[in-house]
């Protein structure tokens, strides 16, 4: 027997060992995560700010592209029936998805007025676009100097790459049951038909957001306009406070600053000006302690590595109150 044929089998039995432990590296790899995911689900959820503290504080962070609600809509619920008095919500974010950014106003409104919470908007680098409409629904939003806030608006893109497709020589085929079924198609320009329905939702959409920030800081644009005026404030009408907001919802952003003598925004200053903001409208005594929530999900977090504006479109339709 030659010394290769010898030596073959101990060849083999290392490469079977090596499969075996690669194997049992997984396996221990998805064991982790399985315990993990675990441990979250039974001290996440309705869990995350049940501990009672006369001086607790709970904070939410939003950060980045806004593409699903699920995680905070849960937070917010959660704080909602807690002993809790006080939410401090971090913006760092330049909006995202229409429908995520309304349902998480419409929670925080439910906070509000049915379990009397005090939710305080604290603005970082950035908070425009659907993360302001997220902020106007909070009690007060205070913001640096040079945050970027505002852009009120709504966008959506479509591609055309009809130059392209000629110079290959590709083409498409639609059968479709409706004219605009296939709207916003790569391989066609838009018709003035699709164009005119297009701007129409658009502007439908962009109504619902300069409707629901009115409905919220009414009060404080009627109280900035009265000081404008020199008249009492209940001498501001609906019709005044709209125009007035109007003429800075044209998609414009607006650094902290401006947006505070603008009211936009109430106060200016830091995370921890907010905290304490916070304590007093709550009246807390003493130093306020931070109750933060739990670290992101697996699920969340594999989802925020996905391109944020296909995960948030349906077809070729993307609807976004987005600043970029």
């Amino acid at each position: 027997m030659s010394e290769s044929m010898l030596k073959q089998p101990h060849a083999n039995k290392k490469w079977v060992f090596g499969i075996f432990l690669g194997v049992v590296v997984l396996v221990l790899f998805i064991c982790f995560i399985l315990v993990i995911s675990a441990f979250q689900q039974v001290v996440g959820g309705s869990g995350n700010f049940i501990l009672n503290s006369s001086n607790q504080i709970a904070l939410l962070s939003i950060r980045g592209p806004i593409v699903s609600s699920e995680p905070i809509l849960e937070k917010i619920h959660a704080f909602r029936y807690s002993h809790l008095k006080v939410l401090i919500l971090r913006l760092n974010s330049p909006g995202g998805a229409v429908a995520p950014s309304q349902e998480i106003y419409s929670e925080i409104l439910k906070a509000r007025k049915k379990n009397h919470k005090i939710i305080i908007a604290s603005m970082s680098s950035v908070a425009a676009s659907g993360a302001y409409y997220i902020a106007s629904a909070c009690n007060k939003i205070v913001a640096d100097p040079g945050t970027i806030t505002a852009s009120i608006g709504v966008i959506a893109e479509f591609p055309d790459a009809t130059n392209l497709l000629n110079k290959l020589g590709i083409k498409f085929v639609d059968i479709k049951s409706g004219k605009f079924k296939d709207t916003g198609n790569f391989d066609r320009n838009l018709t003035p038909a699709e164009r005119i329905y297009l701007q129409k939702t658009i502007n439908q959409v962009f109504h619902q957001f300069l409707n629901a920030v009115i409905h919220c800081r009414k009060k404080d644009f009627a109280q900035k306009l009265a000081q404008d005026f020199k008249v009492p404030i209940h001498e501001i009408t609906q019709q005044e406070i709209k125009h007035y907001v109007l003429q800075f919802a044209d998609g414009r952003i607006l650094n902290g600053q401006k947006a505070y003598q603008l009211g936009f925004v109430d106060q200016l200053g830091n995370f921890y000006d907010a905290v304490d903001l916070g304590a007093k409208l709550a009246g807390i005594k003493g130093h306020p302690i931070l109750r933060s929530e739990n670290p992101m999900r697996w699920g969340h977090m594999i989802e925020s590595l996905v391109p944020w504006h296909y995960v948030s479109s349906v077809g070729n339709f993307n609807l976004e109150y987005r600043l970029f």
